[in-house]
């Protein structure tokens, strides 16, 4: 298990998500887990960011350098 799997399962228990039936699940807690998850997934390159910004070590680099 890679160390995302990991951090989000953290999460998941943090928000006594573990052992719950998702569909009864608080909704609250759910989109704070899939927004960790997209905000994770675009810092690691592997779904696009929407809002790159200046500095932004996971915006795509410049052809220039």
């Amino acid at each position: 298990m890679n160390e995302f799997a990991r951090e989000l399962a953290q999460l998941a228990r943090e928000l006594g998500l573990a052992g719950q039936v998702p569909e009864d699940a608080p909704v609250e807690d759910l989109l704070r887990l899939a927004r960790v998850t997209l905000e994770e997934l675009i810092a690691q390159g592997l779904l696009p960011d929407p809002d790159p910004r200046v500095g932004c070590w996971s915006a795509p680099r410049s052809g220039l350098h």
